[in-house]
């Protein structure tokens, strides 16, 4: 399975981005092969609802699931239609690497919040929207 994770620059000690759409760049993790490439956010330029760019390069390079601070509720239909997982990440001062190395365990992704597709039928822990620390 392929995983992105968007990023706020192209270095791996870079922080994960809080927002999906105005990322810098993507890092796609492919957890069969182990290899991991980088592609700039191609909607970074575009004023108003980028969803649609970003979703469809994912789709093109067969990302399953995402990984993101936050997601637009544009963007959220658009991966929900194409059976990408979102998974919210509430610790945006988490590195990108930081993110792999939870990955490279057994995929493991505990602590970050799932929705969108889990096998067969979506999971949803908790409202989308912005991340709000239980006090």
């Amino acid at each position: 399975m392929k995983t992105a994770i968007a990023a706020s620059g192209t270095n791996p000690d870079t922080k994960i981005d809080h927002h999906f759409g105005k990322c810098a760049c993507f890092f796609i993790i492919d957890e069969i092969t182990g290899k991991t490439e980088i592609f700039e956010n191609p909607a970074k330029t575009i004023h108003g609802c980028k969803g649609d760019v970003i979703v469809n390069e994912l789709v093109e390079r067969d990302v399953k699931r995402v990984i993101a601070g936050d997601f637009g509720t544009n963007v959220q239909q658009l991966l929900n239609k194409q059976q990408i997982q979102m998974i919210i990440h509430p610790d945006d001062q988490m590195s990108v690497f930081d993110i792999i190395e939870l990955l490279s365990k057994r995929n493991n992704v505990s602590g970050m919040n799932h929705t969108g597709p889990e096998g067969k039928i979506p999971h949803i822990r908790r409202k989308l929207g912005p991340y709000k620390k239980n006090n």
